[in-house]
Formats: C-alpha cells, structure tokens, sequence
C-alpha cells in the first residue's frame, strides 16, 4: 500500500491519517514516522526493505519526502520511484506533505498511477464559503450538536477557513450547550475574543515598530484561515474606532464613548480607549489611508495578495 496526503489543509490530512493506521495500540502494529529533513537514500532504502519480525503491519510515514526529492539537484533520488515500487508488499508506505506536490513531475510521476492519493487544501475564493459551511454543517454530528444558520454563518466570519480552528470551536461549543441549538449570540459570546485580542494585539505591535511580534500575529490569522481583505478590514474597523474614540475624548466620558461607539465588551472597549490615548489621530489615519491604498492597488491588479501579506509589517 502506497498513500500520498498533500496540501495545506493539515486537520483534513491528519484525519485520514488516523484513519489510515486505526487503533495505534494495536500490538500487532509497527508504526513509524520519519521527518525526511537529514535522510539519504540508503537510509530510505533501509526503512523500506527491513520487515518486521513481530508485527502484523509495518507503517512508514514519510513528513515531506518528495519535497525533498523534488528539489534535489544532484542524482542521488532517481531511483526514488523504482526503489518504493520494489519495496516489500506487507510494508505500507505514507507520504505527507504540507504543500500541492507537482505529481506530473517525472521523479514522482508514477507515484499516482501505483498509489492512492488525497489532496486537500484550505478552501478559497468562489464557492469557499458553502465548502466550508458543508463541513460544519457534518462535523456538528461528530460532536452531537446542532448549529443554527446563522450561527454557522458567524462561526465561519470569526474563525475564517481553517478546519483545526473551526473544530476546536466545535469541540468548545459541544461543552457550552450540549443539548439546545447554539445560535448566533452564542458563538458571539464563545469564539469572538479570538479574532478581536489578535486585531487588538497586532495594533500594538506595529505602532511599537515591534516587528518580530507583529509577523507572529500575523501568521497566525493566516494560518487561521483569514485573508489580506479580511485583515484589513478588521484592521480598518479597529482604527476607524479608535479615530472616533480620539475625537470623542474631548467632551465625553469613557462610559459615554463606549455607549457611543456601541461597543458592548469591556475588554474590546478598553482596548479601543487605551490605544486612543497612546497614539496620535494623524499615526492612525496615516494607517487607514495606507491600508485603503494596498486593498484598491490588489483589486485594481497592482499588487499581489500573497506579496502584500508578506510585506504588511514593513509597510504599516
């Protein structure tokens, strides 16, 4: 048996994974994972051809093997494919990788012709948004509970595309209210300080010039499913807040701002009322008005979103 599970959705990955190997307490199970980062030929030859004696089934699971393979630049893996076609049938072999592998390459091109393979990537653009609610929608029976429209809708405006984030909130909703219709309100409640402490967070990193803090929180709404828009806009909304809080600052008391802004969490409004008093109104529109340049300049096809992401810190 030969398994290829390639893209940057890792949840969907790790779940066939588990699928693939069943009860890992099994002891007839002799279960293995290289991380091919320092491995060489001969050592992958080893680990194909040794058989167990004890065990019933001999795994192999190779993290990143042909992106390895694939930018090799010298000789040494051209036998890559003869090698894994020849290995012993009661060895079962796995190949994960983070990242679409090019399968028409051809060091690996037969890689799907004599396996099995499985892609799956974060869904984006069109038609990402009904991807994504489908999962909810058949994740929810896994954890026994039942979402409302609108509740699923907010959940996936929070937490963006990500499928590990998405189940972890699903496993957290399970135990809040394991036997009534989690609605909207709920979700407000359970998951919206996620997003809102990261936005607040990234704020103070990028006025502070702390760019090693800033690239973190960052990457971490990315890797959270969030896009250069989807950023922007929180990050225009929160700016936009904190401009209206500077002006209101001059006649107004803190639980008239608050009331005035409509803002209803303590910790967001505290948030929004110590960053009007720590930075100036003109760093702040400055900001806005870079942040509505970048988005036009994406739109209108100038810049790339993928460059733009990579270079925000630096920018703002």
């Amino acid at each position: 048996m030969i398994k290829l599970l390639h893209g940057n959705d890792e949840f969907s990955s790790k779940e066939t994974l588990n699928e693939i190997i069943g009860d890992r307490n099994d002891p007839d199970l002799d279960l293995n994972f290289i991380y091919s980062s320092k491995i060489t030929v001969n050592e992958y030859k080893e680990y194909l051809y040794t058989i167990s004696l004890f065990a019933g089934r001999r795994i192999l699971v190779f993290y990143d093997l042909l992106s390895k393979v694939l930018s090799s630049k010298s000789d040494q893996w051209k036998d890559f494919i003869d090698i894994t076609i020849s290995k012993p049938n009661v060895n079962e072999v796995i190949f994960i990788e983070n990242n679409d592998i090019n399968l028409k390459s051809n060091k690996i091109k037969k890689l799907s012709e004599i396996g099995e393979v499985f892609l799956y990537n974060i869904p984006v653009g069109r038609g990402s948004w009904e991807k994504i609610k489908n999962w909810i929608i058949k994740r929810q029976d896994f954890y026994d509970i039942k979402i409302s429209p609108n509740g699923i809708n907010k959940l996936i405006d929070l937490i963006g595309s990500n499928y590990r984030y998405l189940d972890n909130e699903l496993f957290k909703l399970s135990n809040f209210k394991p036997n009534n219709i989690i609605e909207e309100e709920d979700i407000e409640l359970m998951v919206s300080g996620i997003k809102e402490s990261s936005i607040f967070e990234l704020i103070d990193s990028l006025l502070a010039k702390n760019i090693i803090k800033a690239s973190v929180l960052l990457e971490e709404l990315i890797n959270n499913g969030q896009t250069f828009f989807s950023i922007q806009q929180m990050l225009s909304r929160q700016i936009r807040l904190i401009i209206i809080t500077q002006e209101l600052l001059k006649n107004n008391s803190a639980p008239e701002i608050q009331s005035k802004i409509q803002i209803k969490s303590n910790y967001a409004f505290n948030k929004i009322f110590t960053q009007a008093k720590q930075f100036s109104p003109e760093k702040m529109k400055e900001i806005l008005k870079i942040l509505l340049e970048l988005d036009l300049s994406i739109k209108g096809g100038h810049k790339k979103e993928k460059d733009v992401l990579q270079q925000l810190v630096y920018i703002l």
